[in-house]
């Protein structure tokens, strides 16, 4: 099946306490579930759970967990809420989140947990150590998000003008189709609400520039390891008839491994 075609994949000998994950005994690993994930999208929760005990994790999910502060932070506003996600995780080895805005926001922070706390593709790359785990899969597009590239380093940022890498093309496996430049869709939370109209022309060129190099006569799926992006993204689409798919890489992966 899929998941001992995943295991296949896995490179043993840099797997640190790989037994430890494979039995789930160990590690302590906890779930964030960020809030607007859990008030708009539970299924990029649900996913991501089911993934993490595919390969067998001792996963919890705190139920008194709190917001990572990212909404008053992007504000210019004090928060305790950091202090309180630190107190609720501060028990376990490792925190995953699907989300890359709201780990670069812990880690920000400086908080004794912000180390060990990881966006979900980062954890199964450099955590588990996978790779290609989605080989056989069709084409997908991959939007990278800006906290994503410049934040948690997943993509090399173009300013940089060093040699390209992408850890979570090194991840999935399959085609993977980009945008040709690495600019903000324009959605940046609070930002969107504040210049609506600025953040509609950003997302719509974004848009254009991810389905300007879709070569295939199927209609495109758009991933990418934040579902806020693709939220946007996605309300751009329907508004201006573009055929697309938007899923979190959560629900890609498991749909997958499921199948």
């Amino acid at each position: 099946d899929k998941t001992n075609e995943v295991a296949a994949l896995i490179n043993i000998n840099k797997a640190k306490n790989w037994n430890d994950f494979k039995n789930g005994v160990k590690m302590k690993l906890a779930l964030h579930v960020p809030c607007f994930i859990n008030e708009l999208f539970p299924n990029v929760a649900k996913t991501t759970l089911l993934i993490l005990r595919e390969y067998k994790l001792n996963v919890t999910v705190p139920k008194n967990q709190t917001c990572c502060a990212q909404p008053f932070i992007n504000s210019g506003i004090n928060s305790t809420l950091g202090k309180m996600y630190e107190e609720i995780f501060s028990d376990f080895d490792y925190i995953v989140s699907p989300s890359s805005s709201c780990v670069s926001t812990i880690k920000s922070q400086k908080l004794s947990i912000s180390n060990k706390t990881y966006e979900l593709c980062t954890f199964l790359r450099d955590v588990l150590n996978l790779r290609e785990i989605l080989k056989k899969h069709p084409p997908l597009i991959l939007h990278n998000s800006c906290h994503s590239i410049r934040h948690l380093q997943l993509v090399t940022p173009s300013e940089l003008n060093i040699p390209y890498k992408n850890k979570i093309k090194e991840l999935l496996g399959c085609e993977i189709i980009e945008a040709g430049r690495d600019e903000c869709c324009g959605f940046g939370g609070v930002f969107s609400l504040k210049e609506g109209e600025m953040s509609y022309i950003l997302g719509l060129s974004k848009l254009n520039d991810l389905l300007s190099n879709w070569k295939y006569d199927f209609t495109p799926t758009i991933t990418g390891v934040d579902m806020s992006c693709l939220m946007h993204l996605k309300a751009i689409a329907q508004k201006e008839n573009i055929k697309a798919e938007f899923k979190h890489i959560s629900e890609v992966i498991w749909e997958y491994l499921e199948n």
